[in-house]
């Protein structure tokens, strides 16, 4: 239990998120609980969704005013659009992340992960698998390695 909400998990692999009377929220893959700045990721659908504690939805440009690009969903392709909603990098990625702290976004084409910086600008061609970890994230030409507990960047395929 966290503080203002329950999290009840599926059987599907997805998560319900409960207010503090029990009443669901919201349902999808809990991605991320950041109790720095106060929000809940979730995934429904292919696409992220932010709440706040109280489990309000909150706009990602909110969430995330340190970012320059946010992750954007048209069709089954993911792009990238600056806080007035402009496309920046165009629909063509299988799959995506959101800027990271250092401002880097993995982007995954064609079953193989890459990197973009906070232009937009390809940082590294998708070139790598990932069948092992966990969380896709790059610094630059550097990606996390798949051992969470070593918590280090690396550019090796492990």
């Amino acid at each position: 239990m966290n503080e203002g909400f329950i999290e009840a998990e599926k059987e599907n692999g997805e998560t319900d998120i409960l207010d503090t009377l029990f009443q669901v929220k919201t349902s999808g893959i809990v991605s991320e609980i950041n109790t720095k700045l106060g929000y809940i990721k979730v995934r429904q659908n292919g696409e992220y969704k932010y709440y706040n504690f109280k489990l309000e939805e909150k706009d990602i440009k909110d969430v995330l005013s340190a970012n320059t690009l946010f992750l954007s969903k048209k069709g089954d392709k993911y792009g990238f659009v600056n806080a007035k909603g402009e496309v920046v990098v165009n629909y063509i990625y299988d799959d995506a992340t959101e800027q990271n702290d250092y401002g880097y976004a993995a982007v995954k084409k064609d079953g193989k992960w890459g990197a973009i910086d906070t232009t937009g600008k390809v940082v590294v061609e998708p070139k790598y698998e990932f069948t092992n970890n966990t969380v896709i994230s790059f610094i630059d030409k550097w990606h996390l390695a798949p051992d969470l507990n070593a918590n280090y960047y690396t550019d090796v395929v492990e």
